[in-house]
């Protein structure tokens, strides 16, 4: 720990390399999340978002393929809000 450092205070460096370790695992999550919603895309024919629109609160939305891809949908726009986002709580840094 630098001596510098106040008590309770993280040093800059180690500060910036948990922040870009952080992004790094955001960006890996969003990248494997968007390759999962391309695919139910292709195997469906139907974008994410209008497949979302459409099939919530439906009884096909019962169906093991679409709860996935469901939950696939909101886990991408979570990750992507967590990674953005700023203030308390938040966790990503422009």
């Amino acid at each position: 720990m630098n001596s510098k450092a106040k008590p309770g205070k993280m040093p800059k460096e180690e500060f910036i390399q948990q922040v870009g370790s952080l992004e790094l695992l955001h960006d890996k999550a969003i990248a494997k999340l968007a390759e999962q919603l391309h695919r139910y895309e292709k195997k469906y024919n139907l974008r994410s978002e209008i497949f979302y629109k459409l099939i919530v609160g439906t009884p096909a939305e019962d169906t093991s393929d679409f709860i996935e891809w469901a939950i696939c949908y909101r886990s991408y726009f979570r990750t992507l809000q967590s990674k953005f986002s700023i203030g308390e709580g938040g966790t990503g840094v422009f």
